[in-house]
């Protein structure tokens, strides 16, 4: 019997020691995983000056509105028998500048969608293509008058949403 109680003392000798070598590895291991994710946390938050000026600047998507919903806004259609009721106009426009720039010139826009209304006739809204035609012709009349055209065209209009309430003849 001594000597079972002989080997059971070194036995609990040495495990109070491994648990202090699995804490003091546990601590080194995680001060090393820390200074590492310092280390490349550091280097992911500030990026090359050359990879920041590779990057493009996303407009923000801003509405502009020209014609109220409910407005109803009568066009003229070419040959002066038909026209076209606009319930609602409006713009997605890629910078706040565009949207003032709209609101300063309704007067001049509304009169260059009357000038694309009069070479348009009744056949032609009457189909998806046409409706996607007078749209683009919409927006880059709108973006030629504001000034938003080459490399700016992208803080000017960049959709066109539009109500057609009815075309009627007039005879």
């Amino acid at each position: 019997m001594p000597e079972e109680q002989n080997q059971e003392a070194p036995a609990k000798k040495g495990l109070p020691a491994m648990l202090i070598t699995i804490i003091i590895t546990a601590v080194v291991a995680a001060g090393v995983s820390f200074l590492v994710i310092m280390t490349l946390g550091s280097n992911l938050v500030s990026p090359e000056p050359q990879k920041q000026e590779q990057q493009t600047i996303v407009p923000a998507d801003i509405k502009a509105v020209l014609i109220q919903p409910g407005s109803m806004y009568t066009f003229m259609l070419k040959g002066g028998k038909s026209v076209v009721v606009v319930d609602s106009l409006s713009f997605k426009v890629g910078s706040d500048q565009c949207r003032a720039s709209i609101a300063e010139k309704k007067d001049e826009i509304l009169d260059a969608i009357q000038q694309i209304f009069l070479r348009k006739e009744s056949t032609e809204l009457g189909t998806a293509a046409g409706i996607e035609l007078l749209k683009m012709q919409v927006k880059d009349a709108v973006n030629q008058i504001t000034g938003f055209i080459g490399e700016k065209e992208k803080f000017g209009v960049v959709n066109v949403f539009m109500y057609i309430k009815a075309i009627s003849s007039v005879e």
